[in-house]
């Protein structure tokens, strides 16, 4: 049997229609046209209210910034940290000629020797450098820990938490699962104070 052409299925549909045809819209397509009207509506509205909030924002910060400016002695800083460094060996390569650019360094800026924590390991001595506490403070011993529930090892610095939302509309719940990073250091960096007060640096 030979199959049958579509535009004489579509033929034979029509051509005995003799009334006006009928068909049915579900109250599906009234709630996507009101929820994009709605989204646009509110992303115009966003948009316009930022626009009216851009020039306040840009007086509050050079207001914030001119003063910080004018208190400063030193316009910019430069810090470099090296893990593993030791500042005896150092000081004796730069001494003995191996390591001009550290010597010119030194010589143009300041090289100092600061203590190490207990423990000397880097993920401890990196936040007592970012916080200025000691490790009883910012909580990071090691570079990893336990997981109180099944001993297992984590990281000590940060953990992912998976978390699972729902969307619910009418009868109907949509679940998403999110992820996201928790930082478990204690304590507050110095460049996040900084920026608090309108110094603001790059990590």
């Amino acid at each position: 049997m030979r199959p049958i052409c579509p535009i004489v299925c579509f033929i034979l549909l029509f051509a005995g229609a003799t009334g006006p045809a009928q068909a049915y819209i579900g109250p599906g397509a009234g709630f996507a046209v009101i929820s994009s009207f709605l989204v646009i509506f509110a992303t115009v509205i966003l948009a316009f209210l930022a626009l009216l909030a851009w020039p306040f924002r840009k007086v509050l910060m050079f207001l914030k910034t001119h003063k910080s400016k004018r208190a400063r002695k030193v316009k910019r800083a430069i810090v470099v940290g090296l893990d593993g460094f030791d500042p005896q060996l150092v000081r004796r390569y730069m001494e003995e000629g191996h390591l001009p650019n550290f010597h010119a360094l030194s010589e143009q800026g300041s090289f100092r020797s600061l203590e190490t924590t207990l423990p000397s390991i880097s993920p401890v001595a990196w936040s007592s450098f970012a916080t200025g506490v000691n490790p009883g403070k910012h909580r990071i011993f090691d570079f990893y820990t336990r997981n109180a529930n099944n001993y297992m090892p984590e990281l000590s610095s940060v953990k992912i938490a998976s978390i699972r939302k729902g969307i619910k509309f009418l009868p109907k719940k949509w679940m998403n699962n999110q992820s996201r990073a928790v930082f478990l250091r204690k304590s507050t960096s110095f460049w996040k104070i900084l920026g608090e007060r309108g110094i603001f640096s790059s990590v």
